[in-house]
């Protein structure tokens, strides 16, 4: 099976031109990073009854998940590299509804419109029922940990750094928390001024991640809204930078590369 390897600021993905027979166990053999390729996930193109095309992601451990910033990212790249796609601005279907995306020939960077953020949230995604953004705590380790979740692609839950806390120990744990019943992204945030701020992210289904586009963005959205930066806003991510503009929708701007080429040789036959 041919494949493309990509990555956007660190969070890497394997790309494939066709719908796997069974794409849940395919992402995670090929995303192993001692026995398949490795990567944090696994995205292909498919048809869209609606719009130009189909993005579909599954995390490394076979979940699928609705969106995926630096995903798309990649996932554009890879159809402009390979020619699946002329269009340099199109719309793509995910299972987050359709997300617009465009390709800046000036910069080389990739903007995506991840749409407006939700903040009415109930079950499964929390175990209590939220109308307006709330401000949450849980105790952790022995820690109380404070928070807010908002809907942005896919479910994302910040953490502002302002005293040291363990974040190795918390991230899963908040993670996978009971109070959200499908679990959640954590992002932790340091904010360094109005407009940059550093992000890291713990990631359902991926665990910690060099960057998330999405979490960014989510990141950058709250703490807009609580005042605390401007509207554009850049964020540093172990992986590398981001720019995530906040407007009538929510625009996350950055960088996608290809890293490799080559042919996996499947031995299941069930893939």
């Amino acid at each position: 099976m041919n494949f493309s390897k990509y990555h956007g600021t660190g969070n890497d993905f394997i790309l494939i031109d066709h719908e796997p027979k069974n794409p849940s166990a395919l992402a995670k053999l090929i995303c192993d990073r001692h026995k398949g390729i490795g990567a944090d996930g696994l995205i292909y193109p498919s048809e869209s009854r609606i719009f130009d095309v189909k993005f579909n992601y599954y995390n490394s451990d076979g979940t699928i998940a609705p969106m995926c910033g630096n995903g798309m990212r990649t996932f554009v790249k890879y159809l402009l590299d390979e020619q699946l796609i002329e269009k340099t601005s199109f719309v793509a279907e995910t299972l987050s509804g359709p997300i617009a995306v465009r390709f800046l020939e000036d910069t080389q960077l990739i903007e995506v419109n991840l749409g407006q953020a939700i903040t009415s949230l109930n079950t499964p995604n929390l175990s209590v029922i939220q109308d307006q953004i709330k401000h949450y705590t849980l105790e952790i380790e022995g820690t109380h940990i404070k928070f807010h979740t908002i809907m942005l692609g896919t479910l994302h839950t910040m953490v502002e750094i302002e005293s040291p806390i363990d974040i190795e120990k918390i991230g899963p744990k908040l993670a996978y928390h009971p109070f959200f019943p499908e679990a959640t992204n954590v992002n932790f945030v340091t904010k360094v001024d109005e407009k940059h701020i550093h992000v890291k992210t713990y990631e359902r289904g991926a665990g910690w991640t060099l960057s998330c586009g999405t979490g960014s963005a989510a990141s950058v959205w709250l703490m807009h809204a609580l005042g605390k930066t401007e509207n554009i806003v850049d964020v540093t991510v172990p992986g590398g930078q981001l720019t995530v503009r906040i407007e009538a929708q929510v625009l996350l701007i950055g960088p996608a590369q290809k890293i490799a080429k080559g042919v996996y040789d499947i031995h299941e036959t069930t893939l």
